[in-house]
This record gives C-alpha cells, structure tokens and sequence, in this order.
C-alpha cells in the first residue's frame, strides 16, 4: 500500500493563513492593553534612567539643583512642623513634600533619596501614562504607543542635536530636572498639568462632568505647584470653547476654585498680601502707593505675570538657534502635529496648541530665564510634553494611512474600579486638605528659617544642630554635631558675628545671634529673616579653630553641598544653631 503523500500548502493558502495568525496574536495582545505595552515602556525608561545616572557627573543622590530646591524642602518642613512660612513661591509641591520632612528633618540632604524616588517611581510613568492617554485619543493606541516611545528616548536622542558647547548644561543641569531627579517644583508641575491635560481630553470624549472636574482639579493644583502654570488654561477653555461644552467646562472650573483659595491663604498668611491684586507693602511703603488710600493699578501688577517681550523672546529665538541643530525643525514638528491633531479634532488640538503657545509666549519672553544660562529649559518643562506629542502625531497627515490608524488601532477605554471614590479621594488631598490647613495654621514668627542672600538660598535652622565653642587647637575650638548627610558628601561654612548687630537704616530692628528678621511692614505675613554673619571658612570635619577678638561672639555652622562637590561653590542646605562664646575667653 502507498504511503500518502504530502499536500504541500500554496502560495495562497500560507497568504490567507498568515493574516488570521497575526488577528489571533493581536487578539491576544489587544486583552492585556494598554499594560502589556506600556509597562515594558515605564521598565525601559527606569532603564535608561538608571545609565544615566552611572554616566552624568553627580554627588551621590544630589545631581545640579540650581538653589531653589531649598525653598521648597524649607516651606515643607515649616509645613510639617505647623505655620506658614514666608511664602515666595507656590505651595503645591512643599505641601505634597512636609511628611517627608516631618519624618526626615530639616536637613534636605537626608530627605533627598526619598523625594528622588517618589518622584522617578511615581510621577514618572504617571507622566509616560498620560502622555499614552493624550495621543492615543487622538490618533489611536498605535500612535499612542509611539508618542510615549518618544517621551523616553527623545530627552537622549536630542543630546547629539545639541552644540558641544551646551552638553554640560543640557546634560548635567536641565535633564536631571526632567527626570524628577531634583527636589524642585518644575517636574512635579509637569506632571500634574499632564494629567489636567488627559483628563480634559477624556472629558472631549466621554462628556463626563466628572472627568472635567478632575481635570480641574489637578490644574489647580498645578497652579498651587508654580502659579505660572495657570498659563496651561489656555488650552482647556479653548478646547471646552470650540467644542461647546459648557457644562464641561463649568465643572472644569469650578473644580480649580479649591486650589485657588488655598493659594490665596498662603500667599495672603505667608506674605501679609495677594501678590496678584496688590504690591508687596514694602513696595508700597518706597513708592506711590506710600499714600494712605492710593494703590498701583490692577493691570500693572497683572503685568508682572503675564508680561510679553516681544525682543527677549527673539533674543531667545537667536540664542537656541546658535545652540540647537535646527530652529526650523522645532517650529514644524508642533505646527504639523497641530494640524494632524485637527484633523482628527479641532478641540483636542487647539487644547495642545493654547497650551503650547500660552507657554512660548509668556515663558520665552520671560527676563528671568535665557537659552544660554539654561534655566529657561528648566522653566519651561511643563510646555515641553504638547511638543512630543504633536510630533508624534504626526504620520495623521499621510494620506489614507491616517485615518487608518485610528480606525485600525481605536483607544481602548481604560475604567478603573471605584473612579468616583478615587475622584473624592484627591479631591480631599488636592482640593480640601490645603484649604483647612492653611486656615488652620498661623503665619511663621522666630528664626525657624533664614535667607541667605550670598547664595540666594532659603534654608532651615535647626536648633538640634548643636554648636559648642569652648579652649583648643590653639584657639577657640568651634565644634558640633551635624545630621546624618550619608546620601551625599557634604562640607561645612563656618560663620561669626557679634550677639546684637545694629542695622545701617535706624528704622530696622537689631540682628541677633546673626538673623535679622525684618517687621512685617503694613500687612501681617510671616517672619522675614536674614543671615548677617561674616563667612570664616570652609571645612570637612566636625570642628574648626578660630582666634577671635575679644569679647562675645556667636557661631554658626551652614551644612553645604553641590553636585560638584566643589567646596568654593554653593548651596548651603541647613543653618545650624548658634554656639555662644562668652565675653571672657
């Protein structure tokens, strides 16, 4: 008997096999979207992440600050310890901060690796998720998929575009900061403006008031961050304006109105006015609103917010054009994406456009900040994630194959369980707590914090930092107990005034034990104290030897560090206690 021989299969039997292989895998895949893809997305950017940190110049846990990074670990500390301090910047990011300078003290060193991992741990695939959840309602999960691929790879894929005279600046002092690295307010704004920004474009889609209020929440609280963030507003009303969405866009703002009021205690608790309606009483006190009843008008103050400087911003224009690759090419990706995004939809893409253009405006026309110095990329973070994505979506435009993309790979709509009770949820951490609290608390009074002018610093002082002075070395031996510094190498600043230092204005109080706390002017507000010390060296150990002149003196030690570990640099970090030299020595 012949044995049976083999069918072999034809051309057109393995063509029309092969498409019903790759629907059963993508079947398959599509039960575990959008996790399956993006979490090996939030593994690779950790992974990337973690190179980085082997290869960039850094001190331990601290990599370049910039200084402001004490104002925010200084309020949450005075936070945590129950007043409000004085409050030169927003409150959002030092109040999200005060449990963990409740539990790590006021040296913001110790409490670094904590504040580095929340934010690289949490916010940061938070940010990838959103930056998913934007393109994806716009262009389908496939281009979804890319735009969060692009918000991991193009921070290092960009650094060869970048001139050789601005690596160090772009490597080691902005990308830090945009990977949350830092303790600054800039990535945490960010984020939080993303996930505004998602939640506004669910709202678009599902008509939810819900989702517009969450959305609304979350802006607010981006504006409690960094006050400048309410420049992303632009987007959200024109979107909820082109789409008609009135309702949408009541809850929306409504929704914001927590936030806002607990941004006004703190300025108004911290500061003894409203930044935004009136000048600062010392202001008024050396100008023309020196006269009972007089006042600048509303518009000039306004001005110090919304200010456009039409040659600053060319000035910047000139300046990233000598340092980047191609201007043109950072103009026409967001303007192609824009008008991908509008075919798609007119509100999602005036939402990105308002929001990326209300930033370009008012930020690069900003005088505060320059391409050359860097910190206009650091001031600029929270615009940066409307120019990934409308770059991402690009491939809309392609004929045919853009509408195929989203008809294809249609958004696959993620619920979680108990969204209402997870809304109310934030809306007491983000929206209620704030507000209680700072009705609650008292504005701060005493030298529990000072500023530092030399290195425009505002730092801690903390009276469980010891100083003792007493005979030895040859000298007097100035010698104390410092906290815990182990997650970078850290020196010390001694410094040495007399116990009471008179003002050069008669009209100014004493300083004593070397802080001046000034009075609070025409409006009560919280202590605003400065160190007047003179500065008598630097040193790595625990104790240092001074021969002063007779009679009293008082010491105080500045617990400091850097990213360069770089001891003729900054920033002081922690003011110790004084240590008291009696007037017989």
């Amino acid at each position: 008997m012949a044995a049976p021989q083999a069918v072999p299969y034809s051309a057109e039997a393995i063509a029309a096999e092969r498409p019903s292989r790759v629907l059963g895998l993508e079947r398959r895949i599509a039960r575990y979207e959008p996790w399956a893809v993006l979490v090996p997305m939030v593994v690779l950017q950790w992974l990337t992440l973690v190179v980085f940190v082997l290869v960039v110049r850094r001190n331990g846990w601290l990599f370049y600050q910039g200084g402001d990074q004490t104002f925010f670990y200084t309020d949450s500390w005075v936070i945590s310890h129950g007043h409000i301090p004085e409050s030169e910047i927003g409150y959002g990011w030092s109040f999200l901060l005060a449990p963990i300078a409740r539990f790590f003290g006021a040296s913001y060193i110790s409490a670094l690796p904590a504040i580095v991992l929340a934010q690289t741990l949490v916010l940061l695939p938070v940010a990838l998720f959103c930056v998913y959840g934007i393109a994806a309602r716009i262009g389908g999960r496939l281009l979804g998929y890319f735009a969060a691929l692009v918000w991991v790879l193009a921070p290092f894929a960009s650094i060869p575009l970048w001139d050789q005279r601005y690596h160090a600046k772009y490597i080691e002092q902005f990308l830090p900061q945009a990977f949350g690295m830092t303790g600054l307010g800039d990535f945490p704004s960010m984020v939080f403006v993303l996930v505004a920004a998602y939640f506004c474009i669910r709202a678009l889609d599902t008509h939810e008031l819900l989702d517009a209020a969450v959305a609304g929440l979350f802006a607010g609280f981006a504006i409690g961050i960094k006050p400048a963030n309410a420049l992303f507003l632009a987007g959200p009303f024109l979107a909820f304006a082109a789409a008609r969405r009135i309702r949408q866009g009541g809850a929306f703002a409504l929704a914001l109105l927590p936030a806002l009021v607990a941004l006004a205690l703190w300025k108004d608790k911290g500061l003894g006015h409203l930044p935004f309606l009136t000048p600062a009483p010392k202001a008024l006190a050396a100008g023309a609103g020196a006269v009972e009843g007089t006042a600048l008008p509303l518009g000039l103050v306004v001005s110090r917010y919304l200010h456009f400087d039409w040659w600053r911003l060319n000035h910047n224009y000139l300046e990233l054009r000598e340092f980047f690759w191609s201007v043109r090419l950072l103009q026409w990706l967001p303007l192609a994406g824009f008008l991908a995004a509008a075919r798609r939809s007119w509100p999602k893409a005036l939402l990105l456009g308002g929001w990326l253009a209300a930033f370009v405006l008012v930020k690069g026309s900003s005088e505060q900040a320059s391409i050359e110095s860097g910190i206009l990329l650091r001031l600029f973070l929270p615009g940066f994630p409307p120019v990934l994505i409308f770059a991402a979506l690009i491939p809309l435009l392609i004929p045919t194959v853009g509408p195929r993309l989203w008809e294809r790979f249609p958004v696959r709509d993620v619920r979680l369980p108990g969204r209402r009770e997870l809304a109310i949820a934030g809306g007491l951490v983000l929206g209620l707590a704030p507000v209680l609290v700072f009705a609650a608390f008292k504005p701060l009074h005493g030298t529990k914090e000072a500023k530092y002018f030399d290195e425009s610093v505002i730092v801690p002082v903390d009276d469980h930092f010891t100083v003792r002075v007493g005979r030895g070395g040859g000298g007097e031996l100035v010698a104390w107990n410092p906290p815990a510094s182990s997650p970078a190498r850290v020196f010390y600043r001694v410094y040495r005034v007399r116990p009471v230092v008179q003002a050069p204005d008669p009209t100014l109080p004493p300083g004593r034990r070397g802080i001046r706390c000034l009075p609070s002017g025409l409006a009560p507000g919280a202590s605003d104290c400065r160190l007047e010390m003179q500065f008598l060296g630097t040193t790595r150990t625990h104790s240092f030897v001074d021969k002063p002149p007779a009679g009293p003196w008082i010491y105080r030690i500045g617990l400091t560090a850097n990213w360069r570990d770089d001891e003729s640099a900054g920033d002081v970090m922690l003011l110790s206690g004084p240590g008291v030299l009696g007037r017989f020595h």
